[in-house]
């Protein structure tokens, strides 16, 4: 495969630089795939995925594509049973242009991707081809994916249901002390307020629509915004983390989150607005009862829910405990082999795990610490890139060993 991407085809002579190494620096590595352009929309994904091809030149490899120009790479490292998958997206936000201009300041790395994620690809390339030299025994299987950025359907969502994997680590920039346990539920939702239509002049704008959108919404947000962090249940969720060794941190502006992200309405300047539409987007973490937020929610208003995407985690999915507890030991003792204190995140964003643990197979976030994606000032910090690899390459030991002696 060879990509039209004009980003991909300045970056190829160091891409040939680096695929001739035996195994590229972290660093180096984070900023050619920054210069590669891949960003989403459109999320064309083809010439990253040609870049990491060809550093693992000497392996089985293969590209599925869902959709044209967003093909997804999968590695196979080591043949074996039980098998880990190492994975992280290769699509990234919309930027301008000067943000695939890498730049270190200060220990950071800036530039469109440098934590989400394409630093986290370069801790994963790094860590698999350093543990080549252990002669793993169990299976070890690499996947770069495309749109995770707008879903991840065509991305980790098609690979797995094609190509599964006993375990999987998700590379996303939590950081080396934290690993992603825990992600919220959302529900993606059109509400419509009705009100008293008619002239500017003859009829009160309170009655009509967009007044009491205004005040619907107003009331709504500071109600869901309430529901804080010392709400019971979570120090159920805390405790029952405290067990297994591992404090839970949540990562979010609330608990509980109402966006109204659009509304429409009126019909004139001068007609008070009959109906006012708000399409929003309503956040909840685990732990917080659907019921709670439908309290919230209801009022006279005409309700239309478009989606639902469940909580997906440890405690709360369809996925064996026991077997998430097994890879889980495997992260936490690999973190702390570096004289780091692990913490498990529940994070109000979502991404790929629920490809996974939808499948009932364990799947958690880690990587590289960073700041600002999705922002013009993303950056990942650079030693993260180093330790981030390192434990990577101790999970993989560790994942070997202990499987080895069961």
């Amino acid at each position: 495969m060879r990509s039209s991407n004009p980003r991909w085809e300045g970056s190829h002579k160091l891409s040939r630089g680096l695929a001739s190494s035996s195994n590229p620096d972290p660093l180096e590595l984070t900023r050619a795939l920054i210069k590669i352009d891949s960003r989403n929309p459109p999320g064309i994904t083809a010439g990253v995925a040609e870049f990491i091809e060809e550093i693992f030149s000497s392996y089985k490899t293969k590209l599925i594509e869902k959709v044209e120009g967003k093909p997804n790479l999968i590695v196979e490292i080591n043949k074996g049973k039980p098998e880990l998958m190492l994975t992280s997206h290769m699509d990234t936000v919309p930027a301008k242009d000067a943000l695939l201009n890498p730049v270190v300041v200060d220990g950071k790395l800036y530039g469109r991707g440098a934590c989400d994620a394409k630093g986290c690809i370069a801790s994963i390339v790094h860590a698999s081809l350093s543990s080549i030299d252990s002669s793993p025994e169990c299976g070890l299987k690499l996947a770069f994916t495309s749109d995770e950025e707008v879903g991840g359907v065509n991305g980790l969502g098609f690979v797995f249901d094609k190509l599964k994997s006993d375990y999987v680590i998700i590379g996303e920039p939590f950081g080396t002390d934290r690993i992603g346990v825990l992600q919220a539920a959302v529900v993606s939702a059109d509400i419509v307020v009705r009100g008293n239509s008619g002239h500017t002049a003859t009829q009160d704008a309170k009655g009509g629509a967009i007044y009491k959108a205004s005040k619907y919404i107003i009331r709504v947000v500071e109600e869901i915004s309430s529901i804080s962090g010392d709400y019971k249940e979570y120090t159920a969720f805390a405790e029952k983390f405290k067990e297994i060794g591992l404090e839970l941190e949540f990562r979010g502006v609330n608990h509980a989150v109402f966006n109204p992200a659009i509304i429409k309405g009126g019909i004139k300047r001068n007609v008070v607005a009959p109906e006012c539409k708000i399409e929003c987007d309503i956040r909840f973490a685990p732990w917080i009862p659907q019921e709670k937020i439908r309290e919230i929610l209801a009022e006279d208003v005409d309700f239309k829910i478009n989606g639902v995407l469940k909580p997906y985690g440890l405690f709360v999915d369809d996925v064996e405990v026991e077997k998430d507890l097994q890879l889980l030991q495997v992260l936490l003792e690999s973190i702390k082999s570096k004289g780091l204190k692990p913490y498990g995140v529940c994070s109000i964003g979502v991404g790929d795990t629920r490809h996974v643990r939808k499948h009932k197979i364990p799947a958690f976030y880690y990587g590289p610490k960073g700041h600002g994606l999705h922002g013009d000032n993303e950056y990942v910090i650079i030693e993260e890139l180093y330790t981030c690899s390192e434990i990577l390459k101790e999970v993989i030991r560790r994942f070997d060993k202990k499987f080895k002696e069961e």
